[in-house]
């Protein structure tokens, strides 16, 4: 190092001294040590030997030579000591005598006279560092600062003796920069001094003070010179050091010595001061002089009186020193007054006066006395008297009072009053020129600082506000306009003294000539405005603000100019509003600016403008106001511009335009915040904003390149091309963006005014693109300007390296629509393009492509799967452009991440058709690059897109192969290596198939492995070199990782990792894994998937290196995942087995038998497939809720069950790999696979009945029947597994025949192919007959195969029907519509061959083995001979199937018919029906049999409350038949267990007592009602009487509003509304209350205000608005957890407020439609059972009396009706103004919800026949569902007692529209969603035919008796198999659609109620 050039040196050892502080810790490294020892091997110090250094006898001193050290040297004793702050701490105790000894010897080093320094001499460096190494050590180790400071005191000793008799050349050129050194370490490092060190130092110090010293330091230079003689090297170099210094404002003067004496002991004395005061809040610069400014912040902020020194020797220290500072300001000023010109610069006069008044208020604070003289020079100082005026001076001495006010606070309230004088004072120090300098003088910010401080210290309240009206008249006195800006403040100020005030104040300035006037109200307009920021009040700031608006108004330029100035300040901190005022004052006078005079303050108010604009930071939530603020005045401006030349055609056009050019400046400087990011998601006003900037840009010019000579434009296009790359897209994809009536007409472009230059722009347009000036010559001005800002601002951001905005253009379907338009825009994105390409064809040349680049190419990426085909197709050709046109992009790995990830996510949407094709997703998105793809919902779009990225991708991979192939393998080797698979489901991906095959690939640049593959004919490939590479990176990876570990654990033998596996660290790790286990069992554990994850590998690893095998941690290995039981922790199982097998294939049996083990342990405790608790149960026997269709709780459903059933389907998958891996040669894992199939077959009853369970079933069945086919046991062990086995697949029939869950087509298609494999077995089974092991003679063998073969074709013939009517059964759910594209319908073969003695052998077979599989047979062959079989076999032997409700049926029938024999006395055993079909047991039809009666009876005590609550109506019209008494008793027994049961079935048979609106014709049942209404209310009591009286008071009086509307009946509707508001006010809400319609929630408020009269000629409804509170259950969970979130997830109950409205009627029956809503609500039960997201929403109906009820409104719907009323032509226009363009993500989502919810109201309108389907009576929601309301025509009639609608359901024209029409894929789903809702439901026509069977007595209108049931019955085709039943709904939605009489009815409609429909 020392041959290096010195600053190479010095850089280096800085360098060194930095890095080794980045590691400042104990823990020895060897590279830390090694630069230490290189360091500190080359400092050197003098040899001194142990005596005291003291003068001889005599006096005289002893001369002591000095050493000569070389700058080498000195330089490595620098780099030492800036070292030693950074060294580790176990070295300081070596470091700090170093450094003793070095600042010890300074005095005697002879430096070497080099002058490579460029900065400071060598001893000021050395000096200086090494003081401050010291000083940082001390801080920090309390036991080195006395050492350290004695040695800082010896040499100020030695300095200060030679600074009296050195030589003057070795002062000069030593001892001066050796001080200064000194000075600069004092003042830069903060250090707590004690008072103690201080006075040691100043008594030291006080010495250079003596006038003899200062003298002889003034006269240095000459007597320097005079000593060299005639050395000119001497000389040389004593003139370079001082010009140097002088040059750096330092002249080694004696002034300047004794400048930095005063300012080091103000600022040690300062700390010493404050040494207990906290630094946290205090600013710190780290630069020079940062201990001084923290000191003098720290004694501003935290000093009080009396906190100075108490010891006598101390103050009297004090007392020198402050005499010195102020003789030698005085000294000073009587020479500076003795002058005839100002001192030189390099005398340091001003700086030594200032720090000596510094100094001496330090001082006076430290001796907690004021000194008068002090005081009375600052008064003196700070006045028109005083003797001098400078602004150091008169800054130090307000920075003095200030200290002196802090700590002497009784002098502040005259000092206030001192200081607002000298502030209104016309000094000269107060002037500044706006012209040259926009900087408050610096006197007058100290000024209002300490005025500041002096009105806080004051006495006295408000006293800011008292100064601030003061000042605030000086400013209004300078005016000219006295009398009216005195009339505006006092206005303003509201007090007449105020006036009088102003007059004094104007009295005391009429002696001052203008420009005084003017000096002094720019002064107190500075000085205010730094009061109210000093304030920080709120209220001071909208003041001041205030007062300066009004003041600009009428002041004159300079002054102008100075309150824009410091507005400008006040509104970096001001309040919101104030702000906001400041911006429009600024805009205002820009606005009305005189275009033809450029004034000085116009320029003054554009430079506050871009000032604000400029230092505006920080303050995000402003930054968009004054966007848009700038951007309006701008497009204010053009107008005006315009306005002129129309106006005026010699309007100086040029000279208005550069002014609004001249805007763009605080434009650009906003938008150069880094804070400000004006994104894609910036509101629709910026956009067209920017959008008319960019359009006067153009028109004026603005963005063409300035002509030559222009110089002053040159920083136009800089300016521009930055905001370039700060605007938002300009074009929209929302439909509600006006850019194409914009381009029209627009209103910053004036017509008149375009047309005259519109020709010049045409032309610039026709030369950017020649090819179409056809299109050019007939486009629209504001088309051309358009284009022309397109090609001009995505040039600009092209060259910027940022093309991606270039496909923001075409995202607007109406600009998309403009043929010539789009023509010109594609050929300006082609101009675009290829000056790209050259541009970055320029900077690649030079290795300089911008460095956003990539990330720009990531925004094209995602581009090019943008919704909008025309936005896609310029993206992909922008995008494969620039990589074909620079192929090494391809080396850039985050580009070639994002092109596999969005690969990938491509392919994942389009499997999307397959999983969930009804429920498309939008958005996908990859974690591992940070990438979203918001995507079509057309999958024939996503198809294409992925398509033509495969294609563009393989052509980029196949040119980075050919340029970069080591680069290109490495970075797939790298994306490889960094996928995880979660779960072995997600085992595929595009992305990394994509990868692999070019990881492998064969490059260009390999020319013999290439030539080979050209001539072979088996094409070679690298899968070798990818798979060593990838795996060698993977092992040493690990290897190292395992050395760190082994060094951080302490362990040893480490030296070979194949051989040792440490037994402490097993024995830690199978302790760690049984922890695992334990609180995995708890439900406490905190593991990740990660973890769980890192444990096996462990593990696995672990047993495949170690010799000796450990059973334990193999146990373990098996048993952590099968007690977790999750998908990702059986997975991660999974791969940990199969690896130890594959390592260790002598333990597969014994890691088998664990997996066995833990599969039989899954078995016993109910995991998995084994699990009973998502078995199939009826719909009905679900709650059944007035609620919309919950798709959240459906997705929910399916997640659970999946969660629940795949880690069984993933170990079966591994049951089955390994069986056919040992099916030929090992004899002992067939046999455990065979135990286990034996044992999970046997335990069939305790399988999932859910029908997502079927793949786990069936796979399991598979897997048996392989071992079984595989096996060589004897007959009867081969009977006995096959037996179990059938008896398995048998069980999956032993309930109703299910539909697949959800819409997932691959979960259908490989449930049909499991079924269809596992039918292809039971045609091939058969009994291969191996004898049977026995002792007895095979004469007397206990079986022969014959018994077996029998016995298996009486299993084999049931089971295929079996499984072949499931497979036809899921083909029909897979294609609904019978589509030829999906493939045909499974042929029931079996089926078509059976007769009818097959049939009945077939129903009694399955009945010896389940009677549950024979009566669910009967429901899935609708046979006869089935039937009659089946109602046989129940009759004949009724105990066996008493737990199955469904076989009631078989035995009851429809009626009780006595000529049949039943046995009925095994009723009271049997399994409970669902509540409806129990509640038909009372009809007259059974006959009052009394153990049906008493079954129906337990059935419904036996149900839970929520189940019977919902049917209420039915048990209400259950009292019509209970002569005995059963149905009564269960009403009053259910009454007294839930209060709203009660308050229903109240309001239920007060509703039912009369059969009209009108109340007046009784219904017969009406005795009956009363007297169990009676009998009811009276039998409650205590709470329960209190809360019915609490809930009827409430709802009555409620309801008592419509009967007193009724005079109101003819009257208006402000008058109704004015009745309903007095009514409600009076109403009283209480505690607990409840909307009848709404019992799930109690009323907290009403909205007093909401009541709003309804439409009706006789009767009074009316509307209301109440706050209801309900509650909510909650269940979080952590989806990283191990433990299964459905376990692991706590309950939370949550309560939630909404605001209810809901309609209540008087006069209207309201019964029928809670009958129509009860089915519906029942259809949306079933839609859910089955996983459909088929959209309903039965809202709440209540009758609560005859003719009275409550209705719950929809909330956040249109009808349709009201649609029309307001002018909106069809569905699809509302939906494209409500949810934006048809390509836009709302508007596809609210496209699919109403697809949904169509569908399921047209199967809900169809089944119960809702007529009267005019637009009044259907809603459209806010989220797009439609919604149909008004149920008052059902069944047999229709309006008017004429069915004139259609008999299927209303499908009109703009409805197929919407769906995309009738050949789209919108309505493609609507025909599959509608005809798989019909196939779900009709398994429960029963149901829902006997919930409306029971309500036929009510003599509704709609009933026309038993007909009425036929018909409806009738409609769910009962007798059709399922593919009939689906041909039946196709041929209904035919009839529907655009039926000619629902057209027909919406006209009559039209024209009789005035409803439009069109």
């Amino acid at each position: 190092m020392d041959c290096l050039e010195l600053n190479t040196r010095q850089l280096i050892l800085s360098d060194l001294a930095a890095s080794i502080g980045e590691v400042k810790t104990d823990t020895a490294d060897r590279n830390v040590l090694s630069a230490i020892d290189l360091i500190t091997s080359r400092v050197e110090t003098r040899v001194v030997e142990d005596k005291a250094e003291a003068p001889q006898e005599n006096g005289v001193e002893q001369t002591e030579e000095r050493v000569f050290m070389p700058n080498s040297r000195v330089q490595c004793n620098i780099g030492f000591a800036e070292l030693a702050v950074n060294l580790p701490h176990a070295h300081v105790n070596d470091t700090v005598p170093v450094l003793i000894d070095i600042l010890r010897d300074i005095p005697y080093i002879d430096f070497d006279q080099c002058l490579s320094w460029d900065e400071w001499a060598l001893p000021d460096q050395l000096v200086s560092m090494t003081v401050t190494a010291l000083l940082r050590i001390a801080s920090a180790y309390a036991e080195h600062r006395q050492r350290a400071f004695e040695a800082i005191v010896g040499l100020v000793l030695q300095i200060v003796k030679r600074f009296k008799t050195a030589n003057a050349f070795d002062v000069l050129s030593h001892y001066a920069p050796s001080f200064h050194g000194l000075y600069r370490a004092v003042i830069s490092v903060p250090f707590d001094w004690t008072a103690e060190e201080w006075c040691l130092l100043a008594e030291h110090l006080n010495k250079l003070f003596e006038p003899e010293v200062i003298e002889r330091m003034n006269r240095l230079p000459i007597d320097a010179l005079s000593s060299t003689g005639e050395d000119i090297e001497k000389i040389q170099f004593m003139q370079t050091l001082v010009a140097r210094y002088v040059s750096r404002g330092r002249p080694l003067s004696g002034y300047f010595i004794v400048c930095c004496v005063i300012e080091a002991q103000w600022t040690v004395l300062a700390q010493a001061l404050g040494r207990t005061c906290s630094t946290e809040d205090i600013i710190s610069s780290h630069e020079e002089a940062e201990a001084a400014n923290i000191a003098w912040q720290k004694l501003l902020r935290y000093g009080t009186p009396g906190s100075g020194f108490t010891d006598e020797a101390q103050r009297a220290t004090l007392r020198v020193t402050m005499k010195n500072a102020l003789q030698t300001f005085t000294t000073l000023l009587v020479q500076i007054q003795e002058m005839d010109v100002d001192p030189a610069e390099d005398s340091y006069c001003w700086e030594t006066m200032s720090e000596s008044l510094k100094l001496a208020a330090v001082c006076c604070a430290a001796s907690n006395q004021l000194d008068a003289s002090l005081y009375d020079r600052l008064k003196t100082l700070l006045s028109v008297d005083s003797p001098i005026f400078d602004n150091l001076i008169q800054e130090a001495a307000l920075k003095s009072t200030a200290i002196l006010v802090k700590h002497f606070p009784e002098t502040a309230a005259a000092m206030a009053n001192h200081l607002r004088r000298f502030v209104t004072s016309p000094l000269s120090i107060f002037e500044f020129e706006f012209a040259t300098s926009a900087h408050t003088p610096s006197p007058l910010l100290a000024a209002a600082r300490c005025l500041s401080l002096c009105i806080d210290l004051a006495p006295g309240d408000d006293l800011i506000m008292s100064y601030m009206y003061s000042l605030l008249n000086y400013i209004a006195a300078t005016s000219k306009d006295i009398f009216e800006t005195s009339s505006v403040l006092g206005m303003s100020l509201g007090d007449v003294s105020d006036f009088n005030t102003l007059h004094s104040v104007e009295t005391g300035l009429r002696g001052l000539t203008e420009d005084e006037k003017r000096t002094v109200g720019i002064s107190t307009i500075s000085v205010a405005t730094r009061l109210a920021l000093e304030s920080k009040s709120d209220e001071v700031t909208r003041l001041t603000v205030s007062m300066l608006l009004q003041r600009m108004r009428s002041a004159e330029p300079t002054v102008e100019a100075a309150i824009a100035y410091n507005l400008v300040d006040l509104a970096l901190t001001a309040p919101h509003s104030s702000f906001i005022d400041i911006i429009r004052a600024f805009s205002a006078i820009n606005r009305s600016a005189n275009l033809d005079d450029t004034r000085f303050s116009n320029n003054m108010v554009l430079a506050a403008q871009t000032r604000l604009a400029k230092e505006l930071k920080g303050r995000v939530e402003l930054y968009e106001i004054y966007l848009m603020e700038l951007l309006t005045l701008f497009a204010d401006k053009g107008v005006a511009i315009q306005n002129a030349a129309i106006s005026n055609h010699h309007a100086k056009l040029e000279e208005m335009s550069e002014q609004l050019a001249s805007l763009l400046l605080p434009i650009d400087a906003l938008l150069s915040h880094e804070d400000f990011v004006v994104g894609s998601d910036v509101s629709y006003n910026v956009v067209t904003l920017f959008r008319n900037m960019w359009f006067l840009c153009v028109l004026f010019g603005f963005t063409a390149p300035p002509e030559r000579g222009h110089t002053a434009m040159e920083w136009r296009q800089p300016a521009l091309a930055r905001i370039a790359a700060r605007t938002p897209p300009i074009v929209l994809e929302e439909a509600h963006d006006t850019i194409v009536s914009d381009l029209e007409y627009n209103t910053v472009i004036r017509q008149e005014y375009v047309e005259t230059v519109i020709s010049k722009h045409r032309a610039l347009l026709t030369r950017h693109i020649p090819l179409r000036s056809g299109e050019v010559r007939y486009l629209l001005p504001g088309q051309v300007l358009f284009l022309l800002a397109m090609h001009d601002i995505e040039s600009m951001r092209a060259a910027a390296g940022l093309p991606s905005s270039l496909v923001t253009y075409f995202v607007n379907k109406g600009i998309n629509k403009t043929a010539g338009l789009l023509a010109c825009m594609e050929s300006i994105a082609e101009k675009v393009i290829r000056g790209s390409i050259s541009d970055l064809n320029g900077q690649a040349a030079k290795q300089a492509l911008p460095n956003g680049l990539s990330q720009e190419l990531r925004a094209l990426l995602v581009a090019s799967t943008h919704r909008i085909p025309k936005a896609r197709e310029v993206a992909s050709r922008y995008l494969n452009r620039l990589i074909t046109s620079f192929p090494s992009l391809m080396c850039d790995p985050p580009l070639v991440f994002a092109i596999l990830e969005v690969l990938t996510l491509l392919r994942r949407a389009t499997e999307n058709e397959f999983l969930d094709e009804d429920n498309p997703i939008w958005v996908y998105r990859s974690d591992r690059v940070k990438l979203t793809l918001q995507l079509s919902d057309s999958y024939e779009a996503r198809n294409q897109i992925l398509s033509q990225l495969q294609r563009d991708s393989s052509n980029w991979f196949e040119l980075a192969l050919s340029r970069a192939p080591m680069e290109l393998h490495s970075t797939l080797q790298k994306y490889l290596a960094t996928l995880q698979m979660s779960s072995l489901a997600d085992a595929s991906e595009l992305g990394a198939t994509i990868a692999s095959q070019w990881a492998k690939a064969i490059g260009p640049i390999d020319r013999k492995l290439s030539s080979l593959a050209s001539l072979s004919v088996t094409k070679p490939d690298r899968a070798k070199t990818l798979a060593s590479q990838l795996t060698s990176k993977s092992y040493f990876a690990g290897e190292a990782m395992g050395f760190r570990f082994g060094r951080a654990s302490g362990l040893d033998g480490l030296h070979d990792p194949m051989q040792f596996v440490p037994k402490q660290e097993i024995e830690r790790l199978k302790k760690r894994m049984s922890e695992a286990i334990a609180e995995i069992r708890e439900k406490q554990s905190t593991l990740t998937v990660d973890d769980v994850r890192r444990l096996l590998f462990r593990a696995a690893s672990t047993l495949i290196f170690i010799e000796e095998w450990d059973y334990d941690l193999a146990h373990y290995l098996v048993a952590l995942p099968f007690e977790s039981f999750t998908q990702s922790a059986m997975s991660a199982g999974i791969d940990a087995w199969t690896w130890v097998i594959a390592e260790k294939p002598r333990y597969e049996v014994t890691l088998m038998s664990e997996i066995a083990a833990g599969w039989d342990v899954s078995v016993k405790l109910g995991k998995g497939v084994f699990s009973k608790s998502q078995n199939y149960i009826d719909p009905f026997l679900h709650e059944v809720q007035y609620s919309p269709t919950d798709k959240a709780a459906i997705d929910r459903a399916a997640r659970t069950v999946n969660r629940l059933l795949a880690p069984h389907t993933l170990i079966l998958q591994l049951l089955f790999s390994r069986l056919q891996a040992a099916r030929y040669r090992r004899p002992g894992l067939m046999m455990l696979f065979q135990r286990l199939a034996l044992s999970s077959a046997r335990a069939y009853r305790s399988m999932c009945t859910h029908p997502l369970a079927r793949e786990a079933r069936y796979a399991f069945l598979l897997f048996g029947f392989e071992a079984l086919k595989s096996s060589f046991l004897d007959v009867y062990c081969e009977h006995q597994l096959r037996l179990s086995l059938y008896h398995a697949a048998y069980s999956w029939f032993a309930v109703r025949p299910q539909w697949s869950y959800g819409s997932n087509r691959v979960q259908i298609d490989a449930d049909i192919k499991l079924l269809s494999e596992f039918l292809s077995y039971l045609q091939a089974d058969s009994v291969r007959g191996f004898p049977a092991i026995s002792s007895l003679a095979p004469a007397y063998a206990p079986s022969q195969p014959s018994h077996y073969t029998a016995s298996l074709k009486n299993l084999v013939l049931p089971l295929r029907l079996l499984v072949e009517n499931e497979v036809f059964r899921l083909t029909v759910w897979s294609n609904p519509v019978n589509d030829p594209k999906r493939g045909t319908d499974h042929l029931c073969q079996l089926e078509k061959t059976m007769l009818e003695s097959t049939w009945t052998a077939a129903v009694r077979r399955t009945w010896e083995i389940d009677p549950a599989i024979t009566v669910y047979f009967a429901e899935r062959f609708n046979y006869p001979i089935v039937q009659t079989e089946v109602g046989r076999l129940v009759r004949s032997s009724t105990p066996d199937v008493l737990d199955v409700p469904e076989a009631l049926h078989f035995l009851v029938g429809d009626r009780l018919d006595t000529n049949v024999q039943r046995d009925l006395r095994y009723l009271l055993l049997w399994a409970p029906v669902t509540p409806v079909i129990a509640i038909t047991f009372f009809e007259r039809r059974y006959h009052n049999h009394p153990q049906l009666l008493q079954y129906a009876h337990r059935v419904l005590e036996q149900h839970p409350v929520e189940l019977t609550f919902f049917f209420v109506p039915q048990v209400v019209q259950a009292l019509r038949y209970d002569d005995l008494g059963y149905v009564a008793r269960f009403i009053f027994e259910t009454a007294k267990i839930s209060q709203l049961f009660c308050h229903q079935i109240i309001w239920n048979m007060k509703a039912n007592c009369y059969r009209d609106d009108a109340g007046e014709q009784e219904d017969p049942l009406k005795p009956t009602l009363d007297r169990m209404t009676d009998m009811v209310v009276a039998s409650l009591s205590g709470e329960a009487r209190t809360f019915y009286d609490r809930e009827f008071n409430f709802f009555n009086e409620v309801t008592s509003i419509s009967g007193k509307l009724k005079p109101y009946i003819k009257k208006t509707k402000p008058e109704k509304k004015a009745k309903i508001d007095e009514e409600m006010a009076k109403i009283h809400v209480e505690v607990g209350v409840y909307l009848p319609s709404n019992p799930d929630g109690i009323v907290i408020d009403i909205d007093k205000k909401s009541g709003r009269p309804l439409q009706s000629h006789a009767k009074a409804p009316f509307m209301a608005t109440f706050k209801v509170r309900k509650e909510r259950i909650i269940v979080r969970a952590n989806s990283d957890s191990v433990i299964d979130p459905e376990a692991q997830g706590k309950e939370e109950r949550e309560e939630y407020d909404i605001w209810q409205q809901a309609i209540f009627k008087v006069g209207d029956d309201c019964r029928q439609d809670v009958l129509a809503l009860q089915v519906i609500a029942m259809f949306k039960n079933v839609f859910m059972s089955v996983g459909l997201t088929l959209y309903l929403f039965p809202y709440r109906v209540t009758a609560t009396a005859p003719g009275c009820g409550v209705i719950d409104v929809v909330p956040n719907a249109t009808s349709r009706d009201e649609m029309g009323r307001a002018k909106v032509n069809d569905l699809l226009d509302f939906f494209v103004a409500k949810y934006g363009g048809e390509d836009t993500i709302e508007f596809q989502k609210a496209r699919l919800n109403f697809i949904q919810s169509m569908a399921a109201y047209s199967v809900v309108c169809y089944i119960l026949q809702i007529k009267d389907r005019h637009n009044g009576n259907i809603m459209i929601d806010g989220e797009g569902h439609i919604v149909h309301i008004d149920f008052g025509f059902l069944f047999d009639i229709g309006p008017g007692g004429v069915k004139f609608e259609p008999n299927s359901f209303k499908l009109t024209h703009e409805m197929v529209v919407l769906m995309g029409g009738r050949s789209s894929q919108g309505y493609q789903l609507f025909q599959q969603l509608t005809v798989k809702a019909f196939l779900a439901i009709r398994p429960h026509a029963d149901q829902m035919v006997s919930t409306v069977q029971l309500m036929l007595d009510t003599c509704l209108p709609s009933f026309k008796g038993e007909p009425t049931i036929k018909r409806l019955k009738d409609r769910f085709a009962l007798h059709l198999n399922e593919r009939q039943a689906a041909e039946w709904m196709m041929s209904i939605i035919r009839n529907a659609h655009e039926n000619v009489r629902s057209t027909a009815y919406d006209e009559f409609q039209r024209l009789q109620n005035g409803i439009p429909y069109k």
